[in-house]
């Protein structure tokens, strides 16, 4: 077989970190679903992200829930197609990253993105009553962090020849110059905002079956912030 022959798209080559996180949320969402509306609600007031609990009147809680629920909250969904497109996206841009960076620093991408789209959501929704769930600030945070990657040195060469060492990312520096990594950011930051007006492309948003995109933005900032403290010593000079 030739060597174009032999040569794969990465997404079909996923690292085991980003299957494996794919079927725990899955798998969560699954048993929740055969578990009932009780455990759901459980889960809810256990593990969803609720502003309410920090300041204002005092809010339902399970003794925890206000520091763990920063990160939980990414684990649960509202429904398999709010599921499906956060794999799906986990899949195709969690590739790059992890391929890139490894299992652990992929999972620490993930979850400061993840941490810092929950901040986010609280600043804007101080003592609010709405309910965020969903991996979509995760899921931000790793399109943000593939993108030095994906336009790094070498047209994302590493990749297709099994090697991502030999990829060099974008400085924080030229992804603020290059034309394509600001398309991108421009067309994710114009998408979320649209979304978070109209909710045309599913729920985060428990209460009001929106979209959470304080989430998607925080996410973003936050996996981009991420990479680059994680990536220091193999960028350029």
């Amino acid at each position: 077989m030739s060597e174009f022959g032999s040569m794969r798209p990465p997404v079909f080559q996923s690292p085991p970190v980003v299957l494996a996180l794919i079927a725990v949320l899955a798998a969560i969402h699954g048993l929740l679903q055969l578990a009932g509306n009780d455990w759901q609600v459980w889960s809810l007031y256990a593990f969803a992200f609720i502003p309410a609990r920090y300041g204002g009147e005092p809010f339902p809680a399970i003794a925890g829930a206000q520091v763990w629920s920063f990160l939980s909250y990414a684990f649960l969904h509202a429904s398999w197609t709010h599921l499906l497109f956060n794999s799906l996206w986990l899949l195709i841009f969690g590739t790059v990253v992890a391929r890139y960076l490894g299992a652990f620093r992929f999972l620490l991408v993930f979850a400061i993105a993840a941490i810092a789209g929950a901040a986010a959501t609280l600043a804007d929704h101080w003592g609010d009553g709405t309910i965020m769930i969903g991996a979509s600030g995760g899921v931000s945070g790793l399109m943000a962090a593939a993108m030095p990657i994906i336009y790094g040195g070498g047209k994302f060469h590493g990749f297709a020849t099994g090697d991502p060492a030999s990829t060099v990312p974008l400085t924080p520096g030229e992804f603020l110059r290059h034309r394509g990594a600001l398309i991108f950011t421009g067309v994710f930051l114009l998408i979320t905002l649209y979304s978070g007006a109209t909710g045309f492309t599913g729920n985060s948003y428990m209460a009001q079956g929106g979209i959470a995109w304080e989430d998607h933005l925080g996410g973003f900032a936050g996996g981009l912030v991420a990479f680059y403290l994680l990536a220091r010593g193999r960028l350029r000079a």
